[in-house]
């Protein structure tokens, strides 16, 4: 499914097939600070600046952020991170969210085949 990264900068979106995977990549490219909308523009996942975000997720997947990044498919993340696109030709913002992302793939995919290959080892 396609989201839209809300966040003060530039139009980002991305892609994912799992909504925990989704909400876990939104929550590490923003530290929190970022939400995310469905295709139809609903926010699913708030900005944490105000609140835990443990709470959220143990409600949405039983699971605290922690857990979610020890249990989530590597691969799905780093394809998450990947699909990660801004809607224009240049980002207007210092804050480059397709770089971050960028890095959070190579990190995550650079992990995949050793001993702790869990994101949660990595970020």
């Amino acid at each position: 499914m396609k989201y839209t990264l809300i966040n003060p900068s530039d139009p980002y979106t991305l892609e994912a097939d799992d909504l925990s995977v989704a909400a876990l990549v939104c929550c590490l490219l923003g530290d929190g600070k970022y939400a995310l909308a469905d295709a139809e523009g609903k926010t699913i996942v708030p900005t944490f600046i105000f609140s835990d975000p443990d709470d959220w997720f143990r409600q949405e997947f039983g699971t605290t952020v922690g857990e979610t990044m020890h249990t989530a498919d590597p691969r799905a993340l780093v394809a998450c991170f990947e699909s990660v696109t801004l809607q224009r030709a240049e980002p207007s913002s210092l804050n480059n969210i397709g770089e971050r992302a960028t890095m959070y793939a190579t990190l995550i995919r650079g992990s995949l085949g050793t001993q702790n290959d869990t994101p949660e080892s990595i970020i």
